[in-house]
């Protein structure tokens, strides 16, 4: 009986009778980070429904929030998240795993000099440091803490290797962590990401912490990356394009300066309880250059230019360095922006398609 159920639900399938799975199209599922920049452009997306100008009817997307590219990275190993938003470390860590499943990163998802997650937070009562080597060098002994396996604890150690420093406790902790112990004065610094530094920041935010460094002082750029899994490319290469599209349609939106206000409306909307001036802040707003800030906050390559190979390159021969991973370089076709390069060749475009210049508090359309 049971063989003959299954040749009945065989043969209604064929005709689109079997039950409401076989009457359901497609879903991709993108993995993004609603309390991180890099996925600020999803918030876009999703809200103005860029994506359905690309895709079949029948097939949906999904999105997936997580508070950390490593828990997107994961989730594309094990098969549950088909596209993923992250940073460059989390990105290669999963794109070293191919007995897991073959990662591949595709496109760019913005870029600066350190302006994002390589940020050196110290608690506000810490001293007035006259440079960035007495700013790190005062985390000797201190009670340290940053998300492991991100770009902020890639960051941080770098800092470790260069001044040779050793705290007291370096501490695995998320970002909703580390705002409460900065908070209850359980930590002396830190490094994660924006938008949760502007809002526990002296800047425009709670008046925690305060920014001491920038990646500047380690050359250490952030970098975004939009990951796929290598057989969601290979088996639907259209999906793959479609939502690269919708992506290159998204970062361009909110590049546009007469967007920026509604760009962080609808981000609001995904980051609940994030002020919305702290995310203007975050991606629109300018780090002191007393600090290192620069006056680029960030550009967006899309593509993978010279620099982005680079700091690619860099960060694998790092985290081989560190034991991390395995190999020094990438593995054979890891490294793949083909689809990213036709899309912006068809739209007539160069990289990089634009740059945010960092504007300053009294410029923020949310202040009260």
């Amino acid at each position: 009986m049971k063989r003959l159920s299954q040749l009945l639900c065989l043969a209604l399938v064929l005709v689109g009778w079997c039950g409401p799975a076989a009457l359901a199209g497609e879903t991709v599922i993108v993995g993004f980070q609603p309390y991180d920049t890099i996925s600020y452009q999803v918030a876009v997306n999703q809200e103005l429904g860029l994506w359905k100008k690309y895709f079949p009817k029948d097939v949906e997307v999904e999105f997936q929030p997580a508070l950390q590219g490593s828990i997107i990275a994961n989730n594309l190993l094990a098969d549950k998240t088909q596209i993923g938003y992250m940073s460059v470390m989390p990105a290669t860590l999963a794109a070293t795993k191919p007995e897991q499943a073959f990662i591949k990163m595709t496109a760019s998802l913005g870029m600066s000099d350190g302006m994002r997650c390589s940020l050196l937070l110290v608690r506000s009562d810490a001293p007035k440091f006259k440079n960035d080597e007495e700013a790190v060098k005062w985390l000797d002994g201190k009670v340290v803490a940053a998300p492991k396996g991100s770009a902020a604890d890639q960051y941080l150690l770098m800092l470790f290797d260069k001044y040779k420093v050793k705290p007291k406790e370096y501490l695995n902790q998320s970002i909703e962590v580390i705002a409460s112990n900065f908070k209850v004065g359980k930590l002396d610094a830190a490094a994660m990401w924006e938008p949760t530094i502007s809002r526990i920041g002296d800047l425009v935010g709670e008046g925690l912490i305060r920014i001491a460094a920038t990646g500047t002082c380690v050359n250490n750029p952030d970098l975004g990356i939009l990951v796929m899994r290598g057989d969601f490319v290979e088996k639907r290469p259209d999906l793959a394009e479609a939502w690269i599209k919708s992506e290159l349609d998204a970062q361009l939106y909110l590049l546009d300066p007469k967007n920026w206000k509604e760009v962080i409306e609808m981000v609001a909307k995904y980051a609940t309880g994030m002020p919305k001036r702290s995310l203007w802040y975050s991606i629109y707003g300018q780090i002191p250059a007393e600090v290192g800030g620069t006056k680029l906050r960030e550009w967006k390559p899309f593509v993978f230019d010279d620099r982005v190979r680079s700091n690619i390159d860099s960060v694998f021969s790092f985290l081989f360095k560190e034991k991390r991973i395995n190999v020094d370089k990438p593995l054979p076709k890891t490294i793949d922006d083909a689809i990213a390069q036709k899309v912006l060749a068809a739209r007539g475009l160069k990289s990089p398609i634009g740059e945010i210049v960092g504007q300053p508090p009294d410029k923020d359309p949310f202040t009260e």
